[in-house]
């Protein structure tokens, strides 16, 4: 593991400068006689050592939230749609730092604890290998029709039939797993999509009558409110991405073998208040590498709202000529060309989203499938595999029997997601309470964030299925 570049700890509490460097970064000696990997506490040696985790978590919501709803809500209602997505950003953070708070705290992934949550036994592990397993087969479909649509005016194909292809593509990938390269060069332009969509934003600004009428209020009324609640309710479950991929961030977290991971690979006691202040320092690290990953992703939802406030408001997205009105978005900013690069940077962050689902969802099975069916499960290697397939043949019928409808479907499976995905963040709280020492514990101000934020994700929920129920319009009277 590399070590960090900031002043050595002793696990005693001693300090020394571990190997005899000036930077240090290794704790030695102590009691035990055990090198311990202090974090490193400038900029430089955290971006050199410990970050990574959140840029794979912010990668995979770079994809129909930031591509398809973003544009949809900023096209439907301009500038106010940043206030909603900051809104579910700011409410949705909490289930992703309780994750990550158990991760370096105690050492594992908040699944492996989901066993200890009050009800039938394994109840909460069955429901997340049920998500990852059916869940992600949606999401995949809605994420890879996207893709589809970008590319289907290029290929003598209907979107349907290029989803199955693409898809098809993405899975052989995964289950053989040559897709380093092709990772890497989506991964590029995605990256370059970022970019565009940041200094497009400042250049192409929306004009003043869009933003003297959209930046506070949207224009609301009718069938314009019932809209309103059933994209906010799809943002609320698709943006930054679901709750699940908490269990996502952590094995990725986790591989790293830092914070109590490492103490347990020495087979030392985390809770051991010799340790504490290593621990806490790695939570902090853990939470600061997250923080830059939701900070990326929110720059850029914003971003994208910026442009089609600018360029499509108040016209929204539409199903059959979604490709070309996504094109438009850099338009005024950078001219012609810019309407290719639009297309190839949303392809390749919507298809990079696929490949990620697809090895993610496959890899979370695998791990949870041994928790819930013991001896009796299948290898990991198997299961893998079986999901994969199975994800891609659903996907498929799914895309097939529904047709070209790739902003409808979206907007249809975020809305579910926030219903479906809402249980994670109790969950992690929970195994957090139960399982960490009082040192990590969250204060006082964070619990009443965790209650203020989950009571908003409760109602995120009541509105997601209000809006597949089509009782929008009823609760609207009511509320009246």
């Amino acid at each position: 593991m590399a070590s960090g570049n900031g002043e050595g700890k002793s696990v005693g509490g001693e300090r020394s400068h571990g190997d005899g460097r000036p930077d240090g970064g290794t704790a030695t000696g102590g009691a035990d006689g055990v090198d311990l990997d202090y974090p490193s506490d400038d900029w430089a040696g955290f971006f050199r050592n410990h970050f990574g985790p959140s840029m794979l978590w912010a990668l995979i919501g770079i994809g129909g939230s930031h591509i398809v709803l973003g544009p949809t809500m900023g096209a439907t209602f301009g500038l106010f749609a940043i206030w909603v997505f900051a809104f579910i950003y700011l409410v949705k953070y909490g289930a992703w730092e309780l994750g990550i708070r158990y991760n370096y705290g105690i050492g594992g992934n908040p699944v492996e604890a989901y066993d200890q949550l009050p009800g039938p036994a394994n109840w909460m592990q069955w429901y997340t290998l049920g998500v990852f397993v059916i869940g992600y087969a949606a999401i995949t479909a809605g994420v890879g029709l996207s893709s589809a649509a970008l590319v289907s005016p290029l290929v003598p194909l209907s979107v349907p039939q290029t989803f199955v292809v693409l898809v098809g593509i993405a899975g052989v990938l995964v289950i053989f797993a040559r897709y380093t390269l092709l990772e890497k060069i989506l991964l590029g332009f995605t990256i370059v999509l970022g970019i565009l969509l940041v200094l497009g934003a400042v250049v192409g600004p929306p004009s003043l009558d869009v933003v003297a009428e959209t930046a506070i209020s949207p224009d609301l009324g009718g069938e314009r409110t019932v809209v309103f609640v059933g994209l906010f309710a799809a943002a609320a479950g698709f943006a930054p991405t679901g709750f699940s991929t908490s269990v996502l961030i952590g094995s990725w977290s986790t591989a790293k073998g830092e914070g109590a991971n490492q103490l347990r690979d020495a087979d030392l006691d985390p809770d051991d208040e010799r340790y504490h202040d290593y621990i806490r320092q790695w939570i902090r690290t853990g939470r600061r590498d997250f923080n830059i990953g939701y900070a990326f992703s929110f720059l850029l939802v914003a971003a994208m709202i910026v442009l089609s406030s600018n360029v499509l408001y108040p016209n929204p997205l539409d199903d059959a000529n979604f490709a070309y009105e996504l094109g438009q978005v850099l338009s005024d900013s950078f001219g012609e060309w810019s309407f290719w690069a639009m297309l190839v940077g949303g392809f390749a962050a919507l298809y990079s989203t696929v490949i990620t689902l697809l090895d993610g969802a496959s890899r979370a099975a695998g791990d949870i499938s041994p928790m819930v069916l013991g001896d009796r499960s299948p290898d990991n290697e198997t299961v893998r595999r079986a999901v994969v397939l199975t994800t891609v043949v659903a996907s498929s019928v799914v895309v097939l029997a529904l047709g070209n409808v790739p902003v409808t479907f979206v907007v249809t499976v975020a809305a579910i997601l926030a219903v479906t995905e809402s249980l994670f963040y109790p969950a992690n709280w929970y195994v957090v309470k139960k399982n960490l020492p009082e040192a990590f514990q969250p204060s006082r101000t964070w619990v009443a964030y965790y209650a203020l934020s989950l009571l908003a994700v409760v109602v995120f929920g009541l509105m997601g299925a209000a809006a597949q129920l089509d009782l929008v319009p009823e609760l609207l009277d009511v509320l009246r």
